[in-house]
């Protein structure tokens, strides 16, 4: 017992004596103030629940919805909805929204699994305007929800998946190869990158099926992280995808870095009959602006402790280099998830339906804590 604890001393004194893992130190703390929320108004148009929510420069929040196959568009002022492209409307292009991009709004842009395609609409006129089918590789879908996709000045770049291996076995993660494939705007193939991290590629047993990758793309560059690897890296948007940024995550006092697996591989049959896989922390979100990094968490967490199914937000500062984390995690069903950054505020949008029947949008600040 003493070993270990000279052990454990020893290697803290490295670790903060030595400059390369500044990063491991807390964050400084501050504080998530809700200023005030506006209830959504659905007076044409319904979504069920919500996937992916995106802010449309400084007055729209676009929210997906896998439920019934649409999205929708949302004054950020006053909580009226002004459009939707539903799949029910459209019935040659009968999509399933993996993920949308609205950068060049009020195109729409829709990566669809169920026909592996990429639907372009304008959605004020409410007009289906195109259809490209990219050429992916034979073993290669679009991912089935919440993949990173991504419109750029040449074409698209879209998360993949293996169409051939089994989610629940480790070799999934190991034999999955490059999961990012740029295709230029005829759906051309350019080239592909990012495979999943040496961290989950070495786990023996079934890890739970979850979004661990989250992105963001401004600038002509792809921002993206694996948190469980504690590493945010920034990629060019075109071969050969250099990196230009690499920087570490932060310790956490609430975000539980440690990648969990079962100590067996379990088959979709033991899945039904309630076998129980431990679930992760993960990101719900980066959001970047000219300031700075946003991630906003998923805290699976200690039920005893307070922390199930809540979330906080890590902030990097672009101009001081300095990490801070908000205080006070927060029901996710009460916070809702976030958007976007106007100027100094933070919009979310709650509309899963699972708390309330009513949706909202919550404008929020950061705030140092008193002492």
């Amino acid at each position: 017992m003493e070993t270990r604890i000279l052990i454990s001393f020893f290697l803290s004194v490295f670790i903060s004596c030595n400059p390369k893992h500044v990063s491991y130190e807390f964050p400084e703390l501050i504080d998530l103030v809700i200023s005030d929320s506006i209830r959504v108004h659905e007076n044409d148009f319904f979504l069920n629940g919500q996937g992916q929510i995106k802010i449309v420069g400084d007055s729209l929040i676009a929210v997906s919805s896998i439920k019934n196959s649409a999205i929708g568009f949302i004054n950020i002022r006053n909580g009226k909805q002004i459009a939707q492209i539903s799949a029910s409307d459209f019935p040659e292009a009968p999509f399933f929204p993996s993920s949308f991009d609205i950068a060049d709004f009020p195109i729409l842009y829709v990566a669809d699994r169920f026909s592996n395609s990429i639907y372009k609409f304008d959605a004020l006129e409410k007009r289906f305007l195109l259809r490209i089918k990219p050429q992916l590789p034979t073993d290669k879908v679009v991912k089935a929800a919440l993949g990173e996709f991504h419109k750029t000045k040449i074409g698209f770049l879209i998360e993949l998946s293996a169409s051939n291996l089994d989610i629940f076995h480790p070799d999934y993660y190991k034999q999955s190869k490059n999961l990012i494939y740029l295709f230029d705007n005829n759906g051309d193939s350019l080239g592909s990158f990012l495979e999943y991290p040496e961290i989950f590629q070495k786990q023996q047993g079934t890890i739970f099926s979850q979004n661990y990758l989250s992105s963001s793309y401004s600038n002509n560059s792809f921002l993206y992280s694996y948190p469980h690897e504690k590493i945010i890296r920034r990629s060019d948007d075109t071969p050969p995808f250099s990196i230009s940024m690499k920087l570490e995550l932060p310790l956490s006092r609430y975000f539980d870095f440690d990648l969990k697996d079962l100590d067996k591989i379990v088959t979709f049959d033991e899945l039904q009959n309630s076998a129980d896989i431990p679930r992760n922390d993960y990101f719900n979100s980066i959001i970047e602006n000219e300031k700075a990094i946003y991630f906003q968490t998923w805290l699976i967490g200690d039920e005893s402790k307070g922390l199930n199914r809540t979330s906080h937000l890590l902030i990097y500062n672009k101009k001081e280099k300095q990490w801070s984390e908000t205080s006070n995690p927060r029901n996710i069903l009460d916070i809702g998830m976030l958007a976007g950054v106007v100027n100094d505020t933070l919009y979310f949008y709650e509309g899963s339906l699972m708390k309330s029947d009513e949706k909202y949008i919550k404008r929020a600040v950061l705030k140092p804590i008193e002492e």
